[in-house]
């Protein structure tokens, strides 16, 4: 193809995004004012670090109160009209049998039950805590209505749960090392990783979200920003994480537990909600409801879980940021909050892709 011609396709592209994403904006824009959303697309329930174990309070840890608090919990939640429940990890503190005292319970719910492995879970092999949770591996996807929900392993590369020569074992005892060397502050022992078969697992599970239009929440024990948590319960390559679902306008949130006070943030237009620990709620409980709406996620804390009110990017900002990186444009897109300010016109400065000027304008919204 000519300099030339391939100068007009460049151009010709970028208008088409431009002017079918001013259409779908303003599309949304009508559905928004005419039509009031009194309820949820759907619902589902968020648990963490339930963390039972028959001995005596630690610190701010009740680990026997925990049976009455998911007792409680899973009594209110079964009165609720929920898609799912999750469990973010950590449902155990430590003791072999401690997985016995909690499941009966946490089985009397009646609406799909999905569990996620935290450091905490491994008192024996993985195998054996995968059977218990049902789980056949630790990193898996389900889908609910035009919502994919890719849960991770972020002990898939840890020193827990696997026997003495095991190639994990032997990969996470360099990535701490490494960590340490570089005097990481979540270079802990109780911190994990994500391999790199789950790593290719989650590109490809994004790159499918992206090709079918759906939107995608990622949910993993452990926190994968900082200003979320704390420098100290991050994934150990937490940031090679962080780069690669921020090249996904498709992911919604991440939502993890591990640090108990709880926290949240913004970065990109991915919200990073860690969710407070229930050991550490002897008195009020802590979970959520989240509700989903068109535009937006709906935290409804219960005891020390906070209200969080998380609004989405608009489809049309993934669908723009996806063709740029179909055409193999690197330019920025207006972000969420930008899209989202009404009767004010947004213009971008012009950019330059393959030596031409594209100046675009965004309609006002």
């Amino acid at each position: 193809m000519a300099f030339g011609d391939s100068v007009w396709h460049t151009s010709a592209m970028l208008v088409s995004t431009a002017l079918l994403a001013a259409a779908l904006s303003a599309s949304s824009q009508v559905t928004r004012t005419d039509v009031v959303q009194q309820k949820p697309q759907f619902s589902f329930g968020v648990i963490a670090d339930v963390q039972y174990a028959d001995k005596n309070p630690a610190g701010g840890r009740h680990y026997r109160t925990s049976l009455k608090r998911l007792t409680e919990c899973v009594d209110d939640l079964n009165r609720r009209d929920l898609e799912f429940v999750i469990q973010l990890g950590d449902f155990i503190d430590a003791g072999k049998d401690s997985f016995e005292a909690l499941l009966p319970i946490w089985r009397k719910l009646r609406m799909p039950r999905r569990n996620v492995i935290g450091n905490h879970d491994l008192p024996f092999l993985r195998k054996n805590v995968l059977h218990k949770l049902d789980l056949r591996r630790g990193y898996y996807e389900f889908t609910v209505g035009s919502w994919r929900y890719a849960v991770l392993d972020g002990m898939d590369v840890s020193l827990y749960g696997y026997p003495e020569g095991h190639a994990k074992l032997e990969e996470a005892t360099k990535m701490l090392a490494g960590l340490r060397d570089q005097k990481a502050k979540n270079a802990q022992t109780w911190n994990g990783g994500i391999g790199r078969d789950q790593i290719a697992w989650l590109r490809s599970t994004l790159k499918d979200a992206t090709r079918r239009g759906q939107r995608v929440i990622l949910n993993c024990h452990f926190p994968i920003l900082a200003e979320a948590s704390s420098n100290e319960y991050l994934l150990w390559n937490h940031a090679e994480i962080l780069r690669l679902i921020e090249s996904f306008p498709c992911v919604a949130a991440w939502f993890n537990g591990h640090d108990h006070a709880g926290g949240y943030a913004e970065k990109d237009g991915i919200h990073h909600v860690t969710f407070s620990g229930m050991v550490e709620a002897p008195k009020k409980n802590a979970y959520g409801i989240v509700d989903v709406f068109t535009d937006k996620l709906v935290v409804r804390g219960v005891g020390k879980q906070k209200d969080l009110e998380l609004a989405l990017r608009p489809q049309t900002e993934g669908f723009v940021g996806s063709n740029l990186k179909l055409m193999d444009l690197d330019l920025p897109v207006p972000d969420h909050a930008t899209l989202s300010c009404r009767n004010r016109t947004v213009c971008a400065k012009q950019h330059v892709a393959n030596g031409v000027g594209l100046p675009i304008e965004e309609p006002a919204i």
